[in-house]
């Protein structure tokens, strides 16, 4: 699939999407959304020496900004967010998730994760939920949020399905059998770590299966036996936490 055709579904996916539109605010997204909240809050307080200090934020691949308004009500009420999304269809629902969290995102806008409308050394902190494996371009990504970082500043992938290189094709197929709508990636840590390093990038990596939202008893047996022997976390399909930091 190229860059365009891909583009176009994952900006069309929030306007025809039946319980994600911004035509309303619906019950099954609200649920569905309450299982990820438990997840995020997780996720934050494993990473708060990364994010606490943090004044001005910014979120890649927001969808409807919730993770935004989440972190804002309950963990950095101080700061300034700014939220973004390649679709302005997502970008519009922002308002139900500020109203329910009584927050008001200081800015939010559609724009693409490669080609981001900030000044240099903008922001303290780049976050991105579940999100980073729907990015088209990772190094132009990765690129663009080195130069929009402050000095030291934190770029944090929580919550994404990794593997191997050997075990890619496998997971890539898993993956996008079980969301059919959108095209996901699956991303490589040790490709990461590469791409992170050539642009002067501190890159740490923690594998991070014990959060995973685990939907059968198939998936929690494979979860238990990764954390069992941990060292097939390396190679099997996992859950990651993958966290940029400017030199």
């Amino acid at each position: 699939m190229d860059l365009i055709e891909k583009e176009k579904i994952e900006i069309e996916f929030w306007k025809k999407s039946k319980y994600e539109n911004p035509d309303s605010f619906s019950l099954a997204n609200f649920l569905n959304k309450s299982q990820q909240f438990k997840i995020l809050n997780t996720k934050i307080d494993k990473r708060i020496q990364h994010i606490k200090s943090s004044q001005d934020v910014l979120e890649l691949g927001a969808g409807q900004g919730w993770a935004s308004c989440f972190m804002k009500r309950w963990k950095l009420p101080e700061a300034s967010f700014t939220v973004t999304d390649i679709s302005p269809y997502a970008i519009q629902s922002i308002s139900y998730w500020e109203e329910l969290f009584k927050v008001k995102m200081e800015n939010t806008l559609a724009c693409k994760s490669y080609a981001l409308p900030f000044a240099d050394t903008s922001f303290d902190l780049v976050f991105c939920y579940a999100a980073a494996h729907h990015f088209v371009k990772m190094e132009e990504t990765l690129s663009e949020v080195h130069r929009i970082l402050k000095p030291s500043g934190k770029c944090v992938f929580f919550y994404e399905p990794t593997c191997s290189k050997l075990f890619y094709k496998l997971h890539y197929k898993y993956v996008n059998n079980q969301r059919e709508a959108i095209p996901e990636d699956v991303l490589i840590p040790q490709n990461l770590k590469l791409i992170g390093s050539a642009l002067n990038f501190e890159v740490e990596h923690y594998y991070d299966h014990k959060s995973q939202n685990t939907s059968s008893l198939a998936l929690g047996f494979y979860f238990k036996m990764l954390n069992t022997f941990p060292f097939l976390q390396a190679l099997l399909p996992s859950s990651s936490d993958i966290i940029f930091i400017k030199k």
